[in-house]
């Protein structure tokens, strides 16, 4: 017995390592950060021993041009994006050779949602299949395989990579099998859309490639425009299917003498694409190199706040004014952040980095913890002058955290403040990523006495499907609509029909981004019930927020 396991278990690892060739099974303990391999890994991979501790010493062994995938396999699972762990990568063999390798596992956790164990196997792909078994076309080896000819021979060309935004939101609503269609579907299309001088691969989960020898910037937008045409509705087994795609390219030889410069140039493009949710295709070049070097750093900068107690990290506050009264009626709650390098950076570019990573669950707690402290302290202080509500708003990758709404109402209990409160307000990744599930967990936070509000509210990925289903008590109307109506008297129609909509399903409705006074009357007189906006005034640091509106 090792420790890990009863040793009925135990002597069932030794038998299943022992009965397979090529496969390498390995179980660690999360906790204690201690793995154990099969004699056969241990042997094939030049291991120190079947026990590793800490574990981390295989990671030490992986590839660094594959380290970022492999380590973001690792995260997606244990943060519930994906179910299991599924990662192709190349690791260090007993002679020092990198060998490509596939590693599957399962994690479990325990009662607090904390990673506990996490067990699987390793296949040695040896020979590389060279045509991928969901869409039959030629895999990411054979792109890149074909990279390295076109550079040995010194010929020209576009490489491009794409990747489907939104299928999580697809593979949770529909099953990992129809993903699976649609995979293959979408592959055909691009497949048929190819002429004689181009090609496609499938990379890896979501994502093709596509080289165009002899091609230009011209043709990769073109071939772009064709597959957008293509793919705006995919129907599968009877079910359209709307997807949202990234598009990156680089050009040969000019971008890089080696296929790894070529593959990390996509890599960086398409990130940027993804980030910036930009649809159209994002070239490298030297200023995005450095982009995302920026980029990198900024995220190493944010772990490091959070591991120190979220330094650097504050709240500042905008009112929400009742537009009967003029009284304030709740306060949305921003985050802010900065540090010694970075000190002008802007929630527009952190806020994503931290949802990427998932530190916005941690970030999101101490943004509920300091929040609540707040409104109870001034409570306290102003007995005849309360903050009533504070808005909070929450991507949809917090809800994933099973521990969240406890979370929330031992805050509240805490601090001795009445569950409505907190008005949740959902942001546009929860009606990107929206499922059946959300809407249920939703449904949750809202019998417990959680107010639900749907910002940003006509933008995006289908605003009134969602508030159909979604237990909304306020809808906030987007500042970007607001703008408008002063000048255009269709977006004026279109906000007044929105509020009238909601009025009518019970629904109270706030308007952002008020500035100006013709803009407040025409608001008012289509009976908003509340107002955010600059004419009122602009975020406020916490003291300033106190001693303007509560005090």
């Amino acid at each position: 017995m090792d420790g890990f396991l009863t040793d009925f278990d135990s002597k069932l690892f030794d038998t299943l390592s022992k009965s397979a060739n090529r496969v390498f099974f390995y179980y660690a303990d999360m906790k204690k950060t201690k793995s154990r391999w099969s004699k056969s890994a241990v042997e094939y991979f030049g291991l120190p021993g079947e026990i590793l501790s800490p574990a981390t010493i295989w990671d030490e062994r992986v590839h660094p041009d594959d380290f970022p995938a492999y380590s973001k396999s690792f995260e997606d699972m244990t943060n519930h994006v994906t179910p299991y762990y599924n990662c192709e990568y190349r690791i260090k063999n007993a002679e020092g050779e990198y060998v490509w390798i596939n590693c599957r596992g399962y994690m479990t956790y325990d009662e607090n949602d904390i990673p506990d164990f996490f067990a699987g196997f390793i296949t040695n792909m040896g020979e590389i299949a060279k045509i991928d078994s969901v869409t039959g076309l030629w895999t990411k080896h054979g792109f890149r395989r074909d990279i390295e000819a076109m550079l040995d021979t010194n010929k020209s060309g576009v490489v491009m990579q794409i990747d489907i935004r939104n299928f999580k939101r697809i593979n949770s609503k529909y099953g990992y099998d129809f993903g699976d269609m649609m995979l293959y579907k979408i592959g055909q299309i691009i497949y048929k859309l190819c002429g004689k001088n181009e090609r496609v691969y499938r990379i890896d989960g979501t994502q093709y490639g596509i080289i165009i020898e002899n091609g230009t910037r011209e043709d990769a937008v073109a071939f772009k425009k064709k597959v957008e045409e293509q793919t705006q509705e995919i129907s599968v087994n009877g079910s359209i299917i709307y997807i949202d795609i990234s598009y990156a390219a680089t050009f040969l030889p000019d971008d890089g003498e080696f296929a790894d410069q070529i593959q990390n140039n996509l890599t960086y493009a398409l990130a940027t694409a993804k980030q910036t949710n930009r649809n159209d295709v994002v070239f490298y070049s030297n200023e995005l190199f450095e982009y995302r070097n920026r980029i990198t750093r900024l995220t190493d900068a944010l772990r490091k706040s959070i591991s120190n107690g979220f330094d650097g990290f504050r709240l500042v506050m905008q009112p929400i004014i009742d537009a009967k009264t003029g009284d304030l009626y709740s306060s949305e709650v921003l985050l802010r952040w900065s540090n010694k390098e970075f000190k002008n950076v802007g929630p527009m570019e952190f806020i994503p980095i931290l949802e990427q990573t998932g530190g916005i669950i941690a970030v999101g707690k101490w943004i509920i913890d300091r929040a609540f402290r707040y409104v109870a302290e001034w409570n306290n202080n102003n007995v005849h002058n309360k903050l009533n509500h504070v808005s909070i708003n929450f991507s949809y990758i917090q809800f994933t955290d099973k521990t969240l709404k406890n979370y929330i109402i031992s805050k509240l209990d805490e601090y001795n403040l009445p569950h409505d409160v907190l008005i949740a307000e959902l942001t546009e990744s929860c009606r990107i990523e929206y499922t059946d599930k959300l809407a249920a967990i939703l449904q949750e936070y809202h019998d417990s006495g959680i107010m639900i509000a749907l910002d940003d509210f006509g933008t995006g990925y289908a605003s009134l499907m969602v508030l159909k289903d979604i237990p909304a008590d306020i809808v906030k109307i987007d500042h970007t609509m607001i703008r408008t109506i002063v000048d255009r008297p269709k977006d004026r129609n279109l906000v007044e029909f929105i509020i009238t909509y909601c009025n009518k399903m019970n629904i109270n409705v706030c308007t952002e981004g008020v500035e100006t006074n013709e803009t407040l009357q025409i608001v008012k007189s289509a009976d908003t019930q509340y107002i955010q906006g600059y004419y009122y005034d602009k975020p406020l640091e916490t003291d300033d927020f106190y001693r303007k509106y509560i005090c």
